[in-house]
């Protein structure tokens, strides 16, 4: 080998060496970049409490257990069973609900929201956890509650109204109906339901910003 061909051979090793440590400039940028997307994403966890212990909260959920940190800021609320006749004109309160023929919406769930939350979530938008599913979520205030019978069934037909808009939402006399009050850690017992309010860290981990205890469903 001739001092021309090795001079070519090592321009070609650094050659490549240089387009190899790119590469990994380039792949590992990307993965810093990604992991820094991801913090401070709001997300919406729902599970059941596996343990509490001290700020580490353990949750079960259909893709496995998720662990999340907990504060002394972070809001409990409560769930308590109301009956159907509790539904009345100037309550605020959120409803899933799905859409029907003849332009109402036929409710899955209502929960009455406790004053200090009056205009949290205000609006009409699809359901979050199930766009695909058709059905919608309206958190606005109660205008009208009238009684009406539907195909011999007999139920609530209340006007919700918000900023923008209003629906007619039928509530049937055999679903969901709680209300939301203020609750404390006492509430995060093995096996409670739970609706989490949380934000991803930028070190992946999980910070709960608001617990809801779900009622027993009967």
């Amino acid at each position: 080998m001739n001092l021309r061909e090795g001079l070519i051979r090592i321009r070609a090793r650094s050659a490549w060496s240089g387009l190899i440590l790119a590469l990994l400039l380039i792949m590992t940028g990307s993965k810093l970049y990604a992991q820094g997307a991801s913090a401070g994403t709001q997300m919406t966890i729902r599970g059941k409490v596996v343990a509490l212990n001290g700020s580490e909260l353990v949750v079960a959920t259909p893709n496995g257990d998720v662990k999340l940190t907990t504060g002394e800021k972070m809001a409990i609320v409560g769930e308590v069973p109301i009956k159907f006749s509790e539904i009345t004109s100037g309550m605020y309160l959120g409803t899933t609900a799905t859409k029907q023929s003849d332009g109402n919406f036929l409710a899955s769930e209502v929960h009455v929201l406790p004053e200090d939350q009056r205009g949290v979530g205000v609006g009409h938008r699809p359901l979050s956890s199930a766009p695909e599913s058709g059905a919608t979520m309206t958190n606005g205030n109660v205008e009208r509650v009238e009684e009406v019978t539907v195909q011999n069934v007999k139920g609530r037909l209340m006007t919700v109204k918000y900023q923008g808009g209003e629906v007619k939402v039928l509530i049937p006399p055999d679903i969901p109906l709680v209300k939301r009050v203020p609750g404390n850690r006492t509430l995060l017992k093995p096996g409670a339901e739970l609706t989490i309010r949380a934000t991803r860290r930028s070190d992946g981990s999980l910070t709960a910003s608001q617990v809801t205890v779900r009622a027993t469903r009967k």
